[in-house]
């Protein structure tokens, strides 16, 4: 053991000083953070758990909606009422039978609403009852009866089919907002009409659920607030609340879900938690309507905050301790770094014109001659790689033990697309509009290639090549060409009508895998099945797509394709049997539930 050995050695232990205040101060600030993040998990969890227990709430809502809706559709004297279709009778019916059996709100007791909201007939809500084609015979309210159908408004429709509802919908009446349940009135099989009984979502529900769960709450409906609980807010802050918790309404649609967003009121942090009023997992149609709990982030973590000026004092001190240490040690052992560190830089701007000076015999200088030496055969290995494909690249990842000449059998989809057009629109635009066209159409293609599981094999020219795996491949290719032709001429936009694709699709036996010499390969795919479905594109006019029988007998009988006449392809003797899709005349596609 020299001494060049044991001087590096007391530089490492001279610096263990500064080491050990760092790791101080990482420790406290690792605790710091590890606290925060665990009061800030229990905030969440907390607050997510008050969100799911106030959805329960409006479930409990809904379902006392449904119970009463349910209650009055089965009234004998409502059914015969409804029979003499006379508005007069039905009223009298509302009033006399029906009215006993409201639960007037399932959120605010009873107890806390005053003698005179059990007299006033606007109190209960909405209650209409309608015929079996939904016009209007009677309503509990002082506002006159609608004389025009009601079969439109949401809910109503389905209740009208005999199907009893799920969900409420949100209803506007003279500027107020109900959650209001269309039920079915039935006799026996025949059905006579419907009851649609609603409550409000109004600033007592709100006041009375902010009570309970001892959060802020909020409704949002149709894009504005109509009822909260937040005290002060200006009219700068009203704004930015709604418009936050509007664009929180686009999470909640995407996930399916109820969504958690962090938002700023009042110049404090807040947490909201918002979910539907409606049932996101079905098609929806009619007003859309949020509620929603608040809390201050900033009044939960106010504890933490003397927690945090302990450790930043500390932290301070430990800083100080370690300048005091390291300011003795770092003229001795930065220079060669920071040599090194230059070294690395210009190797990042591919500057290989200098090597690193070697100042010291240490580790150090040891690493620093190693990294000459890398940065030599980094060099080589960057003028090389510009003359590997990206294709041989990515065979080579997927085995970084070998790669060696040669192929495999596999059954495979080939998908060929050529713009018809180009060159007669390219002569008429400069070579970077031809430039930009091209890379938009071809990227636009790749896109839903492989949105459709297709893998893009090679762009050449303005022709796209592309391969389908997998037992639903043929279905999977033509949909995807079924798909760009539908949707190019919106992405072209106006006055690009001369601008089309052709596309050829074939299916069958090929080689895949590397071709070339040991020295030069490319990863491709080759055989008659590639050579047939080339010719079916170059056979393709614009807006057609041509296939193969293979592909024909693979596909679902819901996808039409016309039999064409047989053609002669250039390497195949006998002719071969084509079709074409007939993609303007494909049935909807279904939605998905």
């Amino acid at each position: 053991m020299d001494n060049k050995f044991l001087s590096l050695r007391w530089k490492i232990l001279a610096g263990f000083v500064g080491l050990v205040a760092v790791i101080v101060i990482a420790l406290l600030l690792s605790l710091g953070s590890l606290v925060e993040h665990r009061i800030r998990e229990d905030i969440d969890q907390n607050f997510v758990e008050a969100g799911r227990v106030f959805e329960r709430i409006q479930e409990i809502r809904f379902r006392q909606l449904r119970q009463t809706a349910l209650l009055l559709a089965e009234t004998p004297s409502l059914k015969a009422a409804i029979t003499t279709a006379d508005t007069n009778t039905v009223n009298d019916i509302i009033r006399e039978d029906l009215l006993p059996l409201l639960d007037f709100d399932p959120i605010i007791p009873d107890s806390l609403l005053p003698e005179s909201f059990f007299s006033n007939p606007d109190s209960a809500g909405i209650l209409i009852i309608a015929d079996n084609l939904g016009k209007p015979l009677g309503r509990l309210s002082s506002s006159p009866l609608p004389s025009f159908s009601i079969a439109d408004r949401a809910g109503v429709t389905e209740a009208l089919n005999g199907v009893f509802p799920e969900q409420s919908f949100i209803w506007a009446e003279n500027g107020r907002y109900f959650n209001v349940i269309t039920m079915p009135i039935f006799t026996r099989f025949n059905l006579l009409g419907t009851v649609s009984f609603g409550l409000p979502i109004r600033q007592e529900e709100a006041n009375q659920l902010a009570n309970d769960i001892g959060m802020d709450v909020l409704f949002f409906v149709d894009d504005a607030m109509i009822a909260d609980t937040f005290n002060n807010l200006s009219a700068g802050d009203q704004t930015s609340l709604e418009q936050s918790i509007h664009t929180s309404s686009f999470g909640v649609l995407q996930q399916n879900s109820a969504v958690t967003s962090e938002i700023s009121i009042n110049q404090e942090q807040w947490l909201i938690y918002l979910a539907p009023m409606f049932n996101e997992n079905r098609s929806f149609s009619g007003i859309k309507g949020y509620f929603g709990i608040a809390k201050s982030l900033d009044e939960a973590l106010l504890p933490l905050q003397n927690l945090q000026l302990l450790i930043f004092g500390i932290g301070i001190l430990a800083i100080i301790a370690a300048l005091g240490i390291s300011v003795l040690i770092t003229n001795k052992i930065t220079r060669p770094i920071d040599l090194l560190v230059e070294g690395v830089l210009r190797v990042e701007k591919e500057d290989f014109s200098r090597q690193v000076p070697v100042t010291t015999q240490d580790e150090i200088g040891k690493l620093t001659a190693a990294f000459n030496h890398l940065v030599e055969n980094l060099q080589e290995r960057l003028l090389m790689l510009k003359f590997v494909s990206t294709a041989t690249l990515d065979a080579i990842k997927k085995d970084l033990t070998r790669i060696e000449p040669g192929g495999e059998r596999r059954d495979i989809t080939v998908f060929f697309s050529d713009i018809r057009g180009f060159t007669a629109w390219s002569e008429q635009h400069t070579p970077e509009q031809v430039i930009d066209m091209l890379n938009n159409l071809l990227s636009f293609q790749a896109e839903i290639v492989q949105e459709l599981g297709g893998d893009v094999d090679k762009f050449v020219g303005d022709e796209l090549v592309a391969v389908f795996q997998g037992p639903k491949k043929e279905q999977l290719a033509v949909q995807a060409a079924i798909r760009i032709q539908e949707q190019l001429p919106k992405m072209l936009g106006k006055g690009q009508d001369n601008l089309a694709v052709g596309i050829g699709i074939n299916s069958g036996e090929v080689v895949m895998g590397a071709m070339g010499s040991e020295n030069r390969m490319d990863y491709t795919v080759l055989g008659t099945t590639v050579n047939l479905g080339a010719r079916l594109c170059s056979a393709a006019i614009k807006h057609q797509i041509l296939i193969s029988e293979t592909v024909y007998l693979h596909l679902e009988r819901k996808i039409k394709a016309q039999k064409l006449e047989s053609i002669t392809v250039k390497g195949i003797s006998q002719p071969v049997q084509i079709y074409e899709i007939e993609w303007d005349k494909q049935p909807e596609p279904k939605e998905t539930e």
